[in-house]
């Protein structure tokens, strides 16, 4: 209503601020520039009466020179009446004196914004300029593609100048930051972005930082979705001792590389790792991986066992191989016959057999580090690691191309702020590599080489490409397992058929038990409980016992297409509720790529075009109300108001 926004006698305003805001607000609406006319203070400095007058109030005092000057400026009084007059009573400011009409003409709100007063430059349009700027692009190039999202260049709010003054001003400010200072304020930058994201650092005896650990409010997400086997690569720390960066990664559902966090560590002692892994699991709210890919160093193992008893230890195989290759390097014939220990034995009774093959052949019983490796064989060798659940994983290098990246611009020279910008530059390749992944899972369509086989149609829509492409291939291998015997077992409480598979061209056989209720199956090869899909083995059983599906226990979240959808684990409510205390840039871009996601989506079709319309008429009146009156609807009175007016 218009007594809302239209000064009138005995309005009260609860400071002098709130007062000035009302009154360019008010200029705005109508089309006039705005200034203070004067302020009165009391003795005490505090103000007793104060009055906004309109830009053209008064008139230009006559100027001597004014003959002498070539382009004088052109004349902007008109001598105005328009004004507003404040008094201080009672701690208020109440309008004592209001003066509506002017006597000139008022501006169109199509140029209202050039006007000096209202040439601002927002938080949300600062973030535009500097990211437009950091990409290359012209200033006018950038004012317009600003523009254009406005709808046109008068909403944007600001003139090229301003765009220009805040330019400078932010290349100013970013020269007075030290290393020290960078990384400050870094990781402060990473809190007020969003105020999720985690860091910490650890402090020597003088108070120096030694120690960094940190991750963002991505990384935290992705760890919460896919943190169930976590690698860590410390190799950096040799390659750039000045700037010795460890990397926490993982599979996403593609298989693809997913960072969960990274650390700067100037100190590698065992308090020092300890308090690392500490901190990891403080970021992410304590949950602890099944398994923890680590190098061959008993600094790291003996931290993470005390501070991740419960969370299986497998050592980085690349690393492992890397030490033989430096002991054995005229022995080539040795190497490969190592390799089948590590990786070729699906039993340990033959990896037994094996290393002690291996250690008469070559003659290196004496070996101290043979000795010491086979000590912990648990690690390493297949038939023990598929204990544990690894998803595949062997290596804490999980990409060769993260590694190169990380790797080329790792060298002497690298200062602070440069490693900042490449790192984050890697972790966002490595996030638009999903995306790409996730697209190419939507666009492109997995080849179904048998289609009329059950148990491949109910994982079809389900598995991403990839994991679908592993299932298809146990699927096919079947066809090499036979059934050599089966045993019903009819006096456990659950009645179960033992089954042993033989395949074809290979000597080894494997048991699979099943359960007559068709619930559950396992198999001595642990294919399903190490990777996470079934196994060719249990495929076999399924097709002899005429079953039609994968029963839905056996298809993990985690592979599928939903893997992102739903609650996040281990994350609680209290942990989603967005900060509402931010300031206008951090909300916009919290909220923007969500609105621009809804507008994509809403284009693919008419129906969905004219729905989003609906919704934003509805939500555009709803805002305005809420503005002027301070009236909140609630959710389902605003669907409600938007079905009455589909």
């Amino acid at each position: 209503m218009e007594e809302d926004w239209k000064p009138k006698i005995g309005m009260v305003f609860y400071n002098i601020e709130e007062a000035w805001k009302f009154w360019v607000d008010y200029g705005g609406r109508i089309g006039f520039g705005v200034r203070k006319q004067y302020t009165h203070k009391k003795k005490d400095g505090s103000i007793s009466s104060c009055r906004f007058v309109c830009c053209k109030e008064g008139l230009r005092k006559p100027d001597k020179r004014d003959y002498k000057t070539i382009n004088p400026r052109p004349e902007t009084r008109t001598n105005c009446r328009a004004r507003i007059g404040l008094k201080h009573t009672g701690g208020q400011f109440i309008v004592y004196d209001f003066v509506e009409e002017h006597n000139h003409n008022v501006h169109l709100q199509e140029t209202i914004h050039m006007l000096s007063y209202e040439q601002k430059v927002l938080e949300v349009q600062c973030h535009q300029i500097d990211l437009a700027n950091d990409d290359g692009l012209q200033h006018r190039t950038s004012l317009d593609l600003m523009s254009k999202e406005v709808e046109g260049s008068s909403d944007s709010g600001y003139t090229p100048r301003d765009q220009k003054h805040n330019i400078h001003k932010r290349r100013k400010m970013s020269l007075v930051n030290g290393e020290v200072g960078h990384l400050l304020q870094y990781f402060q930058r990473q809190l007020v972005e969003n105020p999720t994201s985690y860091h910490a650092y650890q402090m020597d005896a003088e108070d120096r930082i030694t120690n960094v650990f940190w991750a963002d409010a991505r990384m935290l997400i992705d760890y919460g979705y896919f943190g169930d086997v976590v690698s860590l690569d410390s190799t950096y720390c040799t390659d750039c001792p000045h700037i010795p960066l460890a990397v926490f990664s993982g599979f996403d559902h593609h298989r693809g590389t997913v960072i969960f966090g990274a650390a700067l560590l100037y100190d590698e002692t065992a308090e020092s790792y300890k308090w690392l892994f500490e901190k990891f699991l403080e970021a992410h709210k304590q949950k602890m991986p099944q398994t923890f890919f680590t190098d061959q160093n008993q600094t790291i193992e003996k931290a993470l066992a005390v501070v991740m008893p419960g969370t299986y230890n497998g050592l980085c195989t690349w690393h492992l191989m890397q030490n033989l290759d430096n002991l054995m390097k005229d022995k080539s014939d040795f190497i490969v016959d190592f390799k089948k220990c590590m990786y070729d034995y699906e039993d340990e009774e033959q990896f037994e057999e094996g290393w002690r093959t291996l250690l008469v052949k070559y003659d290196v019983k004496e070996n101290t580090w043979l000795q010491r490796v086979y000590t912990i064989k648990e690690k390493w060798a297949a038939c023990y690691m598929k204990k544990a659940f690894t998803l595949g994983m062997q290596s804490t290098q999980l990409s060769d191309n993260v590694n190169v990246e990380i790797k080329s611009f790792m060298n002497a020279d690298l200062d602070i702020i440069k490693f900042f910008e490449h790192f984050e530059g890697v972790v966002e390749e490595k996030r638009y590599n999903e995306l790409k992944s996730e697209c190419e899972a939507r666009q492109n369509i997995s080849r179904l080489k048998y289609p009329y086989s059950g148990i491949l149609q109910s994982v079809y829509g389900l598995y991403t490409p990839t994991i679908f492409d592993l299932f298809q291939h146990e699927y096919e291998l079947f066809e090499a397992c036979s059934v050599k015997s089966m045993n019903k077992n009819m006096n456990m409480q659950t009645p179960t058929i033992d089954f042993v598979i033989a395949m074809v061209r290979d000597l080894g056989e494997w048991q699979v038990s099943f359960d007559l209720d068709k619930t559950s199956i396992s198999c001595s090869c642990r294919k399903f409980e190490s990777f996470g899909i079934l196994c060719c083995h249990c495929i076999k059983v399924f097709i002899h016992m005429d079953v039609k599906s994968v029963p839905a226990r056996y298809i993990l979240k985690r592979w599928t297409k939903l893997a992102r959808s739903g609650a996040l684990p281990n994350v609680g409510v209290s942990d989603l509720v967005e900060d509402v205390d931010l300031s206008p840039s951090q909300r916009y871009k919290k909220i923007c790529p969500r609105l621009i996601r809804i507008a994509i989506e809403a284009c693919r079709s008419k129906e969905t075009f004219l729905f989003l319309s609906k919704v934003i008429d509805e939500l555009d009146r709803q805002m305005l109300e809420f503005q002027n009156n301070q009236v909140s609807v609630t959710p389902s009175q605003f669907l409600s108001n938007i079905r009455d007016s589909m």
